[in-house]
């Protein structure tokens, strides 16, 4: 594990001392990691709420573009069937 350091402002060092009180944090360094690893979190399920988005559109465009060339292929068929 790696020590670094952080400057923050007086509110956000008294809030963190109320989240070790109230929380049952052991340190202060605890409550730090908590709340990234909640950001992490947060982040990462933006990310995957991205992707799916993007995922579904793709799929939806590729399902139209597919519902498009079946009705070309039908149409095509029945042309051919009308020339025969």
């Amino acid at each position: 594990m790696k020590t670094i350091t952080v400057r923050l402002d007086d509110g956000l060092v008294e809030e963190m001392a109320r989240l070790q009180r109230e929380g049952g944090f052991h340190n202060k360094s605890d409550v730090i990691r908590e709340g990234l690893k909640a950001l992490v979190v947060r982040e990462q399920h933006k990310q995957l709420k991205e992707n799916l988005a993007r995922y579904l559109l793709e799929h939806e465009a590729l399902a139209e573009a597919a519902r498009q060339v079946e009705g070309r292929m039908s149409a095509s068929e029945e042309a051919l069937k009308q020339s025969l």
